[in-house]
């Protein structure tokens, strides 16, 4: 271990059982050869960590498997493919999904984390699209771009987790993906005609319920429209 400039370098060996094939899943019996790997981890305090691990590449003795060597992965530390630890890919992963691109990419830089926007981005996956809708389904729109192109965002209200996302907002859009995905007994939605649209077409028999968002806003707008119109109507009305 070493300590120079702010960045704080750790020299490790991987001392784990012979890996298993990546493909074949066989348990390797004879090493091909070494080599060293660096991994950027955490920082420690205002330090940067650099991991230096040293690690084997196998044989994979199955005459049958069409990989003839791997590499074995430390785990809790390291993955294929990856300059980063596992540990540091989990907090650019929750950072990237709390925050985004561009800001996600600021705070890297205020926690001393090398990540740029684009490298945060790739960290995020697409969600696994179920086969039945959940029981209460959340409907709503969203902006790719303000303005100009809009599309759809499907929540499972009970747990909280983003379902899928529609590349438009129209009705026939969302329709067939109720019909591809039957089970929604309750629909929360915005007052989109289109969404109406769509459920009245292809779950006739969900409930219809508004989301308490658009409620709030609808009653903050009734409720300020009549105060505007009196005072409008007051300073308009002649003197005498």
């Amino acid at each position: 271990m070493s300590d120079t400039s702010g960045i704080l370098v750790v020299e490790a060996v991987s001392t784990a059982r012979p890996g298993r094939c990546p493909n074949c899943r066989k348990q390797a019996r004879r090493v091909h050869s070494t080599y060293q790997r660096t991994l950027d981890e955490r920082p420690l305090g205002s330090r940067r960590v650099i991991v230096r691990l040293r690690v084997r590449r196998y044989f994979c003795d199955r005459k049958s498997c069409s990989r003839t060597t791997f590499v074995e992965q430390v785990l809790g530390l390291s993955t294929r493919y990856r300059r980063s630890s596992t540990g540091l890919a989990g907090w650019l992963r929750s950072i990237a999904i709390e925050l985004g691109g561009r800001p996600a990419a600021r705070l890297c830089r205020r926690l001393r984390l090398t990540a740029g926007r684009t490298r945060l981005l790739r960290l995020l996956t697409a969600p696994t699209v179920p086969d039945r809708a959940p029981r209460v389904l959340g409907v709503d729109e969203f902006a790719f771009r303000k303005g100009c192109t809009y599309g759809t965002v499907l929540v499972d209200v009970e747990a909280g987790r983003v379902v899928d996302v529609l590349p438009d907002r129209t009705s026939e859009t969302f329709a067939a993906w109720l019909t591809e995905h039957p089970g929604a007994e309750i629909i929360c939605r915005d007052r989109a005609t289109a969404y109406t649209k769509a459920v009245k077409e292809a779950a006739p028999n969900a409930l219809e319920v508004a989301d308490r968002w658009h409620l709030l806003q609808n009653l903050s707008a009734a409720w300020r429209r009549p105060a505007t119109s009196t005072a409008t109507a007051c300073a308009n009305a002649p003197r005498r």
